[in-house]
């Protein structure tokens, strides 16, 4: 229920509070059909970044050991790398991750995040550009994910279409012609990359913060509000979605990320959520006391929430 002033507001706790994990799940158990998925996917493309990561050797040579003898002069361990490749530049080898544009627009319909729209004398149009960029994702993933023959499927089903006119009438068709949705590892991993999964970040961070229970703030439109990674480990799988919200005199923004675990061989359990604030920025012309007050509200942007 809002107060009389326009800037706060009270938000009750339900009586019951479910684990976010629980909360996640059970969207995750949702059909593909009845989450916003086919619709938020174009907008949402070109913010994702996704990565794997893989041992890399490192050598060490020996002090004590004379050069000429390779064998016993060197020690061999693993660590972990993160790979990235831009879209846009040749691969010199068989993509391992894969980072999008975050050139995109600030406010458009609805107030809703679009893609920005380039100069009318841009050779391609922007629709080719939005549908180049979904099509990368969706290939990148079932390069990490599916088997050949999958990926065969899922580039043969793709390369050739034409940007849709309407994506919630286009891709429901296309998944369905090569990929199937109880075993599609793609498919699982963009059930959890949509609106109403931030929804769910948004509610509890609300009602578990009390400054946040009775100071009201907005999201931060455009690239920068809403960014979203997948990290491809060993044996899981972990999305990561981190929103920006400012208060309403923008006299401060802060980042929220909502962390979601995907393990088991097929990707079908969610094992670990978990919900925290992880940055806090003023402007330069807010006093010191109210600094110190907002930053002891929320721990100086290091908040574990839950």
């Amino acid at each position: 229920m809002k107060s009389s002033n326009s800037n706060t507001y009270t938000l009750e706790k339900p009586a019951i509070e479910i684990p976010l994990d629980k909360q996640i799940d059970k969207l995750f158990q949702k059909p593909l059909q009845r989450l916003p998925v086919y619709k938020d996917l174009p907008r949402l493309a070109g913010r994702i970044v996704i990565e794997k990561y893989t041992p890399t050797p490192i050598i060490i040579e020996s002090a004590t050991t004379e050069t000429t003898n390779f064998q016993s002069s060197v020690a061999t361990t693993t660590t972990s790398k993160v790979e990235s490749v831009e879209p846009n530049k040749k691969r010199k080898s068989k993509a391992l991750s894969l980072k999008l544009s975050k050139d995109f627009g600030e406010e458009g319909k609805d107030n809703e995040d679009k893609l920005e729209m380039e100069p009318l004398e841009s050779q391609e149009s922007n629709d080719n550009k939005v549908w180049k960029t979904v099509k990368s994702v969706i290939f990148m993933l079932s390069e990490l994910y599916e088997d050949e023959d999958t990926q065969n499927k899922i580039k043969l089903t793709f390369s050739d279409q034409k940007a849709p006119s309407d994506y919630q009438l286009s891709l429901p068709q296309l998944f369905s012609e090569c990929m199937d949705e109880k075993t599609s590892k793609v498919i699982k991993i963009l059930k959890l990359i949509h609106q109403n999964i931030i929804y769910i970040g948004c509610y509890e961070l609300k009602i578990n913060v009390p400054y946040l229970m009775v100071n009201l703030t907005k999201d931060v439109r455009g690239p920068e509000g809403w960014r979203i990674n997948v990290f491809k480990g060993k044996d899981t799988t972990t999305v990561i979605h981190t929103r920006r919200e400012e208060a309403m005199d923008k006299k401060f923004y802060f980042e929220w990320q909502l962390h979601i675990t995907l393990s088991g061989k097929d990707l079908n359990e969610i094992s670990f959520a978990s919900l925290k604030i992880t940055d806090l920025v003023f402007d330069s012309s807010v006093s010191l006391q109210f600094k110190q007050e907002v930053s002891r509200s929320l721990c100086n942007g290091n908040l574990f929430v839950m």
